[in-house]
């Protein structure tokens, strides 16, 4: 009975590797039948991005091809047999020409199209929650290279500590959908990451989720609904599911043109690393030229915000990025709090978002922390 018990487990967890020995040995030692040719080519092709090694590919080749610009362009720019500091400015303008100079941090949005392949879905026809997970794994890294370039290319990384998926509708197999990623708010050390999946109808608008099911919201300053905030778990009766679904109500508040369907919105936390040192979000996104919009006309890599010539210094000070990777990882702590350049720029009705975010934000947080005990 024991072998038994372990063969049958066995089986149940390698049946599609069986069924593909089957089809390959009768394809190609047996019959050799034309079909089964075309339906082994046909299984691999579709299944070609659960392949080994594809997950890695799609999720650091971004970095690495990131990381080995900056060695590229010293490279091109060492044939011009000009000195090193001027050789290695001009490798920093172009490296900084990726940044997303004089951007909100709340408006930028990174884009990455999937579609729900054979691989990723479960025996219902839908994608599966595990390929939610995989997908946002590959968004993050375009996400990374977009928002931080530099920070990339000076040997950073973008750590996920934990993320919260809700599920609304589900993703039926072929189907393409689209996946968008932004920034939610940020403290001291942690960023929250909002990801969206999102799908559209080129004929007809979607149905609606029913807003009679969700708690009422609070308006806001930027006319989203915004979900009531609870300072106290334990004096009030309110459930998370109702914090999380009011949540949802405003993250769908942009989506109702009816011509685009979330099916599930996620909130990752994650923290940025050089070796073992955890950088501030405020002063990375300082550094990459994001900043708070003008009182007038808008910043942009010809006309950027005022602070950027102090993250461009320290790029150019040393003829490579040491000490740029120096000031991330811990030198700016000696910069006395009248001359920290990284705040003014997020400050005023950036602050103010930020603030307003990040007490959402917490709530699912803390929420989940909660229920460890349960």
């Amino acid at each position: 009975m024991a072998m038994l018990s372990i063969l049958s487990g066995y089986l149940a967890d390698h049946w599609p590797v069986l069924v593909v020995s089957g089809w390959f040995y009768l394809a190609f030692s047996v019959g050799k039948s034309f079909f089964l040719y075309i339906l082994t080519a046909f299984l691999v092709f579709i299944n070609a991005r659960s392949a080994p090694m594809v997950w890695h590919g799609r999720v650091f080749l971004p970095l690495g091809i990131m990381r080995i610009k900056y060695h590229i362009l010293s490279y091109q720019h060492a044939l011009s047999l000009q000195p090193a500091a001027a050789r290695h400015s001009k490798v920093v303008i172009r490296l900084e020409s990726f940044c997303p100079v004089g951007a909100n941090p709340f408006e930028l949005v990174v884009q990455y199209s999937s579609w729900a392949g054979p691989d990723d879905t479960d025996w219902m026809g839908h994608l599966s929650n595990s390929s939610y997970a995989k997908v946002r794994d590959a968004a993050l890294s375009r996400f990374s290279v977009t928002a931080f370039p530099t920070f990339i290319s000076a040997g950073g990384w973008v750590i996920p500590a934990s993320t919260y998926y809700h599920f609304l509708r589900e993703i039926p197999l072929f189907a393409s959908y689209e996946v968008r990623l932004s920034i939610g708010a940020w403290d001291q050390k942690w960023m929250y990451l909002v990801c969206r999946f999102v799908s559209f109808s080129k004929s007809k608008p979607k149905p609606k989720m029913n807003q009679d099911t969700l708690p009422k919201a609070l308006p806001s300053s930027s006319g989203a609904p915004t979900p009531p905030v609870y300072s106290d778990s334990k004096s009030t009766n309110i459930s998370g599911e109702e914090v999380t679904k009011a949540l949802a109500a405003s993250l769908l508040a942009e989506d109702s043109d009816g011509t685009t369907t979330m099916h599930c919105f996620s909130i990752s936390r994650v923290c940025f690393k050089i070796g073992r040192i955890t950088v501030p979000p405020a002063l990375l996104l300082a550094c990459e030229g994001f900043s708070k919009p003008p009182s007038s006309g808008s910043y942009s890599h010809d006309a950027p915000p005022p602070h950027w010539i102090h993250p461009h210094s320290i790029r150019n000070s040393s003829g490579s990025l040491n000490e740029y990777r120096r000031f991330l990882t811990g030198s700016w702590r000696d910069v006395p709090d009248e001359k920290r350049w990284w705040i003014e720029p997020l400050s005023g009705p950036i602050e103010e978002q930020r603030r307003e975010k990040l007490t959402k934000l917490d709530s699912i947080y803390n929420g989940m922390n909660g229920c460890v005990d349960l």
